[in-house]
């Protein structure tokens, strides 16, 4: 019976010990549990992307919806976007839905690759609608923080193309058909050359020079006449006597004068380059009788059949033409 007795009273002191153990561990348990909560290490951010690093793309919706709240911990979200077009992109905020509008205080802030703030804009209800534009470029990553100061609520945004396509075209862009396109030959072409709008290239500009005489070389006391590019005499100039006036006669030379029939034909230092024309009349001043029509016509020399021979002319060599 002692011996039994004995046994009873180790057995409830280990029982005793081993509740007592388990007593301890659970109070400790929530002793520390306690002082995580106070400490408000338990509070973190239900979304997970607080930071740039663990930024999120924007859904594939046309409007990505999220949350801030600061009850919760969720003070700020990232996005990022991967731009798929060289130009004129946009972000677009709106927090119309926010639930305790009069303790809003929040930011939006657009980034570049190299932590360039490229946008940044409050969102308040004073604003609900955030439309902010920024040069992107293709292949590059964009990073949007939406930082809350105070307040709660849902918020919608959206990043990338524009609503309005054409707001997107660069200088070198049109828009046609709300897509941009290159212009024809990316806007402008060099001096000398032109836009081919099929080719959309520009191309050497071919001229026809006006001047035939170009790369014609001339005798001495020759020059060359434009209308035919063919080399002759250089015309003869007399300065007029002041006061004169002959509007309806051009003064010309005799160069040559050779018997034709009963008559002679006569060489005039006058041509197209003063206006004569095949039928004009003329005469020899001094000459009686010395009256001649023309007959053929050059650039800068005209013949005429005289009705005196070479022999009467007596060497008179002024010579008039009546156009």
């Amino acid at each position: 019976m002692a011996y039994a007795s004995q046994l009873w009273g180790k057995a409830t002191r280990r029982w005793l010990d081993t509740a007592w153990r388990l007593s301890s561990t659970a109070v400790l348990v929530a002793v520390v549990a306690a002082g995580v909560a106070c400490s408000g290490q338990s509070i973190k951010d239900p979304d997970h992307d607080e930071k740039k690093e663990k930024a999120r793309p924007f859904s594939s919706d046309p409007q990505t919806k999220d949350n801030l709240n600061e009850a919760i911990g969720d003070k700020e979200d990232w996005r990022y976007w991967e731009a798929d077009f060289t130009g004129k992109a946009e972000v677009r905020v709106d927090v119309s839905k926010w639930e305790d509008s009069t303790s809003l205080s929040a930011q939006v802030t657009v980034y570049d690759q190299k932590g360039t703030k490229l946008v940044d804009r409050p969102m308040s209800q004073a604003n609900p609608s955030i439309k902010e534009a920024f040069d992107a470029e293709l292949t590059l990553k964009y990073y949007v923080q939406f930082k809350l100061n105070s307040g709660k609520g849902e918020y919608l945004a959206a990043c990338g193309t524009p609503l309005d396509p054409c707001s997107a075209c660069t200088e070198k862009q049109e828009c046609k058909e709300n897509k941009c396109v290159d212009k024809p030959c990316g806007g402008g072409c060099p001096e000398g050359t032109r836009c081919d709008g099929g080719k959309n290239e520009c191309v050497k500009v071919v001229v026809k020079p006006e001047n035939k005489c170009e790369g014609v070389s001339c005798p001495k006391g020759e020059m060359c006449f434009r209308s035919n590019g063919r080399c002759g005499p250089i015309p003869e100039k007399k300065p007029d006597e002041p006061g004169e006036s002959k509007p309806n006669v051009i003064d010309c030379s005799v160069i040559d004068a050779r018997d034709a029939g009963a008559g002679s034909v006569l060489t005039l230092s006058a041509g197209e380059n003063k206006g004569v024309k095949k039928g004009n009349s003329g005469f020899v001043k001094g000459v009686k009788g010395g009256t001649f029509t023309i007959i053929e016509v050059y650039p800068s020399r005209s013949k005429a059949s005289c009705k005196v021979p070479a022999a009467k002319l007596a060497g008179q060599t002024t010579a008039q033409i009546k156009p």
